[in-house]
């Protein structure tokens, strides 16, 4: 009854005496009576098509290969962790819940670690700048209108409280903004009008209706300035190569193990699942090097794997 209720609320509506169907359900919504953890979500991908699902999503962490491999040389890469969420959880955040996992297997948090954008901000940086780690990975470009200048084009420097413009002209006043809700923090960066409109970048800088430029950051908008001018060098995608790796764990866990579907219903039981194929992946690959550094094996005959 409980669950007819829950569907019932997330499907219809009271309007003037009478029931009419919501246009729009919530998220977390019912999509599965049989499994109400079950939720919808969808994720954009390189084809520009957005892949839609029912069910969970799983974040899978491993530790880097000792040494670029040789020719058919099995990897020595190691699942740490494995952690299953609804499926409308965000990636953003989801660092932390691998550390959660990686601190109640008792190991050691990664000095460093490789990820894609969808995990990387200005937060996730300045966090690991206190603990002295480094999170390696791309993070997303500035909002920007038609042609105008975007916050990639200003030197924000939070500390002084003060920015450049791409005309070379400094700020005039900066507004610290705290939301009550949250306790986010911003900063509001504006210049005076006089100075914007003699300014020759005008067109590029101000709308129909502004009569001077402002800008809206982040307090941790300077590690995301120094991420997004480091992207920008010709060694970032080389730096970034070792976080292909996972995305072949991520393909070997769903072609080999079932990774993409559920055999039981609720989240806990599918948590138990992926702990379970995340063992497995381990078990074979150990399986697979003790037998290439075998004597009788094409490696160099080790008593043990390099990573035990």
């Amino acid at each position: 009854m409980i669950v007819l209720r829950r569907v019932y609320e997330e499907n219809f509506v009271e309007v003037d005496g009478h029931l009419e169907q919501t246009r729009a359900q919530p998220p977390g919504a019912v999509h599965n009576p049989h499994d109400p953890d079950a939720q919808w979500s969808s994720k954009g991908t390189l084809s520009g098509k957005n892949k839609e699902w029912v069910g969970y999503k799983t974040q899978v962490a491993e530790t880097l290969p000792t040494a670029k491999p040789e020719a058919k040389e099995p990897t020595d890469a190691v699942i740490t962790a494995v952690v299953t969420q609804p499926a409308i959880t965000s990636d953003h955040g989801s660092i932390k819940k691998v550390d959660e996992e990686w601190d109640r297997e008792d190991l050691e948090k990664p000095a460093e670690l490789y990820v894609d954008g969808g995990y990387t901000s200005g937060e996730v940086l300045a966090e690991a700048a206190q603990e002295n780690r480094q999170v390696h990975g791309p993070i997303q470009s500035a909002p920007q209108r038609a042609n105008r200048y975007s916050a990639e084009d200003f030197d924000v420097d939070i500390d002084r409280r003060i920015t450049v413009c791409p005309a070379g002209k400094a700020s005039s006043h900066c507004s610290r903004l705290e939301e009550d809700a949250t306790g986010k923090v911003n900063y509001r960066f504006e210049w005076n009008n006089t100075l914007c409109q003699a300014c020759e970048h005008r067109a590029r800088c101000l709308g129909a209706n502004q009569r001077h430029r402002t800008l809206l950051v982040g307090q941790h908008h300077q590690h995301t300035q120094a991420r997004r001018r480091e992207m920008k060098s010709a060694d970032f995608k080389e730096r970034m190569y070792p976080r292909n790796g996972v995305e072949g764990t991520i393909s070997e866990l769903k072609r080999g193990y079932g990774l993409r579907r559920c055999r039981y219903r609720g989240l806990t039981k599918a948590a138990l699942q992926n702990y379970l194929i995340g063992a497995a992946c381990n078990i074979k690959r150990w399986a697979r090097r003790m037998a290439w550094e075998s004597p009788n094996g094409n490696g160099s005959g080790l008593a043990q794997p390099v990573w035990a």
